[in-house]
């Protein structure tokens, strides 16, 4: 039997999760989405194999093309006595090279970019992500678990396992930071960064992610650690914008401490 607390954290999970028109809120309709997205990645494997096919194609004519034209380069005016090369030159340049063209130009990326178009409307929206992100913080205060085991699916009563990458938690932290609820973006910042730093490779660079913990903790008022971390964000990009002036501010403020 599933574990109460399970039982509880999810339910409460979809209850409290409200976005316009409140679509998202049933495993039925998130069930849905799990399906349409099954059928995106059917057809992005589709517009691979066509565009696969298509580059196979043409790499084949530019190394028949290639062997050729060495021969036909090397000596043009013997290679024409040949009443049979003088033909082919022509057919090639008349009929082969245009229908070359015609494969270049065409685009296997319209049925993708079709079926995209047909289930865009049913997708979950920014103002959507935000909820999830939301909810998924408060399930973490509910029940004080903290972000490391977060991120790593680690939940009380959940047996199978859903990790956070470190863009993931970014993306947490940064929900958090444009809510200026500055306890949860430092969390998550944090656990982005810690992933980041034990080699995971993300899209977000360290950079980025400094410079919103710094600005995020010293909104929490622990100014001995704003500095040291945009220190080391200063260190990692030299030529970042705030960097250098946020760094100033922050150690004449600690100075007058």
């Amino acid at each position: 039997m599933m574990n109460f607390l399970s039982i509880v954290s999810w339910v409460w999970f979809y209850c409290s999760w409200t976005t316009h028109g409140e679509v998202f809120t049933s495993i039925g309709q998130m069930t849905d989405l799990i399906h349409t997205e099954k059928e995106l990645v059917q057809s992005l494997r589709e517009y691979i194999r066509a565009e696969e096919y298509k580059l196979a194609a043409v790499k084949n004519w530019a190394s028949k093309l290639d062997a050729l034209t060495q021969v036909s380069t090397s000596d043009p005016e013997g290679y024409l006595a040949h009443p049979v090369n003088a033909y082919k030159l022509m057919k090639r340049l008349n009929t082969e090279w245009p229908e070359l063209e015609s494969l270049v130009l065409q685009n296997p990326s319209d049925g993708f970019v079709a079926n995209m178009s047909v289930h865009r409307q049913y997708f979950p929206d920014a103002e959507d992500q935000t909820g999830a992100a939301k909810a998924l913080m408060r399930l973490q205060d509910t029940y004080q678990l903290d972000s490391e085991a977060f991120s790593k699916g680690k939940l009380p009563g959940v047996h199978s396992n859903a990790e956070l990458t470190v863009d993931d938690c970014f993306d947490m932290g940064k929900t958090a930071y444009n809510d200026a609820d500055y306890y949860h973006a430092v969390l998550w910042f944090q656990q982005s960064l810690k992933q980041l730093d034990g080699g995971e490779e993300a899209v977000v660079s360290k950079a980025e992610i400094l410079d919103y913990l710094s600005y995020s903790v010293y909104q929490m008022g622990d100014l001995p650690r704003a500095v040291e971390l945009t220190r080391r964000l200063v260190a990692v990009d030299p030529s970042h914008e705030r960097a250098g002036g946020n760094l100033r501010y922050f150690e004449l403020l600690l100075s007058k401490q």
